[in-house]
């Protein structure tokens, strides 16, 4: 629908007629019943909205990402118009106050989820179920190696499939030679136990015994059907995209958590459920991740109180690093996240070995949220220095985090077997880790890439010596980001110390900073920044920003510049069309924010301890008063 002027204005009509009637129906019911008439007509309104942009006058997602960045300078204006009126002594109420924060926290979390539009089909995210489902279901035979070449031979045995497509019901049956497509001269699959380059499936499917030898004929047969599902679910070059990927590669904790729920059913197992009808296995998988957001966002309110649970809200809706689009339908992705900010709540309340073990859990399903314990540590090192002890939480701490990994560790090698541990170091830590993408972030990308942006007159950022992947990048070759791949390596080994000394110099200035911190929360929000500098993650991890929202708990100063945060990773995700370049910039602008914070605290330390010297007066060398 083409987007006129007359259409405007009609449109600013009707939304004026509607605040009007509202403001009057308002006024005129009873002061019980405004509080919901007043949510229920900021969800409708929200609702309106993203109904607005899916109408086809704008180009929806870059509508969004307008949205979400307006949303997060809507908040900033709140409360500086919050401020404002507490320096005229004119203070908001505490209802308005709260009514304001939860609307646009949710209205974040609805930008989030693009207005509640699902982005897959049947809100089931087929790439990443393809992987994480297949891959913890079949373990045992599959490895971190094998997934893409045995699915390549499972299609091979499958052939010829006649097959009801679940989108055209009614169009008749369809037929599919999967014997055929998979035994294409041009078919490719990633070598994921190699070189982790693009390869032609033909030499595969020439040993099919090095891959069903792992199987017994059972479970050979189930993994066919898995297979054939996911086939079906996927038009040819989705699917083949499946294979392009780089594989499966969580740790031995998740895998064993994702076996629990894979193995109850099959992929596409069907159920009937009151209210929503029918759903597939994988559809209920997916919803698993949507309980740990709602318990995540729970858990902040129950520690921290509404505001940050707004803060929270807003933050996560709005920032550009991890939009849903990654992980939205997907597995289990959401499990580590719930469980480290659960940590920082259960630190906040005290429940300090629940707190351990609840990061603990965190670093054994993604490894790098361990980092955070770096705030742990320093705190606990200034302890040992100058009191030569731990204090009774440090030691309550320490106790959870040995007896969760005590616990996990061993059950995860029951389910996935005595190599898995090994396996998971030589795939995904050296090998996987060592494979450059255009969505990496994370300090070893500003060291490994040059500027993303151009200056042609003095020749920087343009052509192939600038290592980008606007110019790099050859569909000619096998694999098209082989160049871009290598000269990222080469660079990042050429500069590796600078890594090493940038890293060397953070933890000096953090252990500056906090290490007179005795509350144990806020240190370990603060060492999200190791996060940055000491791992290499794709961009959807980065949700584990919203560790920043708690610390508006400590300093509310910190949440207008949250806010603005987000909102400038929105104008830059939009302004860098490559991905490479998108996410540098990215990097760049979350480790700056990250070095603020961290200064912002040190500096509030330090005024801490010149106001207790002017009350003693001895390093100053004053009198007491």
């Amino acid at each position: 629908m083409p987007f006129t002027p007359a259409r405007l204005v009609a449109v600013g009509l009707c939304a004026a007629t509607c605040l009007v009637v509202v403001r009057v129906v308002d006024r005129a019911i009873s002061p019980r019943a405004r509080v919901p008439f007043r949510y229920l007509v900021t969800g409708a309104a929200i609702a309106g909205w993203f109904g607005f942009l899916g109408t086809g006058a704008f180009d929806r997602a870059r509508a969004v990402d307008l949205t979400k960045a307006l949303i997060a300078i809507g908040a900033a204006a709140a409360v500086f118009y919050e401020r404002h009126r507490a320096g005229e002594r004119r203070p908001i109420a505490e209802r308005w106050k709260r009514f304001v924060g939860i609307t646009l926290g949710v209205a974040a979390i609805v930008a989030y989820f693009d207005g509640l539009k699902p982005g897959y089909p049947r809100f089931t995210h087929r790439h990443d179920q393809y992987h994480y489902y297949l891959g913890a279901k079949y373990f045992r035979e599959l490895g971190y190696d094998r997934l893409y070449r045995c699915t390549a031979i499972a299609e091979d045995e499958i052939g010829v499939v006649s097959f009801q497509d679940e989108d055209h019901i009614g169009a008749g049956r369809f037929r599919l030679d999967l014997t055929k497509e998979v035994r294409h001269p041009d078919r490719k699959i990633r070598d994921v136990g190699g070189d982790n380059l693009l390869e032609p499936v033909a030499e595969v499917l020439e040993h099919p015994e090095l891959c069903k030898r792992h199987f017994a004929p059972a479970r050979w047969e189930a993994f066919k059907r898995d297979v054939l599902y996911f086939r079906l679910g996927a038009d040819k070059k989705y699917w083949e995209g499946f294979q392009l990927d780089h594989g499966y590669n969580p740790p031995p904790v998740w895998t064993m958590c994702g076996w629990v729920f894979a193995s109850m059913f099959p992929a596409g197992e069907r159920f009937d459920l009151p209210v929503v009808g029918q759903v597939v296995w994988l559809q209920v998988l997916a919803s698993l991740d949507i309980a740990y957001m709602v318990a995540m966002f729970t858990a902040l309110s129950w520690a921290f109180g509404w505001r940050v649970f707004a803060v929270g809200a807003i933050f996560w809706g709005c920032q550009a690093s991890a939009p849903a689009l990654w992980t939205y339908g997907a597995f289990l992705r959401q499990d580590w996240l719930f469980w480290l900010v659960f940590s920082a709540c259960l630190a906040r309340k005290r429940w300090y070995a629940a707190s351990g073990a609840s990061l603990v859990f965190a670093a054994l399903l993604r490894v790098f949220p361990g980092l955070v314990a770096i705030g742990w540590l320093v705190v606990a090192g200034h302890q040992l220095a100058r009191q030569r002890s731990l204090t009774r939480p440090q030691w309550r701490v320490l106790a959870g985090g040995t007896l969760a990994a005590a616990l996990l560790i061993p059950a995860s090698t029951l389910v996935a077997g005595a190599e898995a541990y090994p396996a998971f170091y030589r795939h995904t830590l050296e090998a996987h880790d060592a494979t450059p993408l255009t969505n990496h972030m994370g300090l070893r990308v500003l060291v490994s890439q040059k500027l993303p942006f151009e200056i042609k007159p003095l020749g920087i950022g343009v052509g192939v010596q600038s290592g980008r992947a606007k110019y790099t990048m050859d569909n000619r070759l096998t694999d098209p980001f082989d160049l871009w791949m290598r000269m990222r390596s080469e660079r990042y080994d050429r500069l590796r110390p600078v890594a090493y000394l940038t890293t060397l110099l953070s933890l000096a200035g953090f252990i500056v900073a906090v290490r007179r911190l005795r509350s144990l929360w806020i240190a370990q929000c603060l060492a999200l920044v190791f996060v940055i500098l000491m791992s290499q993650l794709t961009s959807y991890y980065y949700v584990f920003m919203i560790l920043l929202a708690p610390l508006t708990k400590a300093s509310r100063r910190l949440e207008v510049p949250l806010f603005g945060f987000a909102a400038v990773t929105q104008f830059a995700f939009m302004a860098f069309p490559w991905n490479d370049d998108k996410y540098w910039v990215l990097t760049l602008v979350s480790l700056v924010f990250c070095y603020g914070v961290l200064c912002a605290f040190g500096r509030g330390a330090l005024a801490r301890k010149k106001a207790r010297c002017a009350r003693c007066g001895r390093c100053l060398d004053l009198p007491p008063p």
